[in-house]
């Protein structure tokens, strides 16, 4: 469990305009959760924090292929019990999960490899399947080897920094698209309320 010193965050999720007011108007309880085995951060309703204008790059790409306008909204969001990828002690724990992953997929997919990131084209299907796994650890009070072990409390919330796209100047090691997301597990619990966001915060 990452302990943080704000548990409280603003996240923005792109979406088309249609389903963001839904949402605002109270006709659609919450967003769905993705749940495509590429998703970095496992499944979960997915938001970038702090970064209206991310949300809304995604959502241009995402409506020029399904039609669409694009729109953003946004979420206080309560991390909660957080699976922090920029803390230690949860990416230690990452990576004992990481362990036993090999023998349950085995188990439940006999034959077939493990999944592979594919970078350049986004893809993190082991990521995904990792965290994933992790989850169902924990739902089946079995500690990260998969052993059984006393019960804790599933995660409530993923974060983690993502470094996207071209340096921001040559040779260097940030992106111009760095950004933190969140996926969220337990909308009920984790997201406070919705908001409208100004069109001017993401519009350019």
């Amino acid at each position: 469990m990452s302990v943080l010193s704000n548990p409280f965050v603003l996240g923005y999720h792109g979406c088309k305009r249609d389903v963001g007011e839904a949402i605002l108007a109270g006709t659609t309880p919450h967003l769905l959760h993705s749940d495509n085995p590429w998703d970095w951060l496992g499944r979960g309703i997915y938001f970038w924090e702090a970064d209206p204008v991310r949300g809304y790059e995604w959502a241009q790409a995402y409506c020029a292929r399904k039609g669409g306008e694009p729109f953003v909204i946004g979420a206080v969001i309560h991390l909660g019990n957080c699976l922090n990828l920029m803390d230690r002690a949860s990416l230690n724990m990452l990576k004992a999960a990481y362990v036993s992953f090999p023998t349950f997929r085995a188990k439940a997919f006999p034959g077939k490899p493990l999944p592979v990131n594919k970078p350049k084209s986004k893809r993190h299907d082991l990521d995904c399947a990792v965290i994933n796994h992790l989850h169902k650890l924990l739902a089946d009070n079995l500690d990260e080897d998969g052993n059984p072990g006393p019960p804790l409390p599933p995660f409530n919330t993923v974060r983690g920094l993502y470094q996207e796209d071209d340096p921001v100047f040559a040779d260097s090691v940030i992106k111009e698209r760095t950004h933190i997301q969140i996926a969220v597990l337990t909308e009920e619990q984790s997201i406070q309320g919705y908001f409208r966001v100004p069109e001017s915060h993401y519009k350019p």
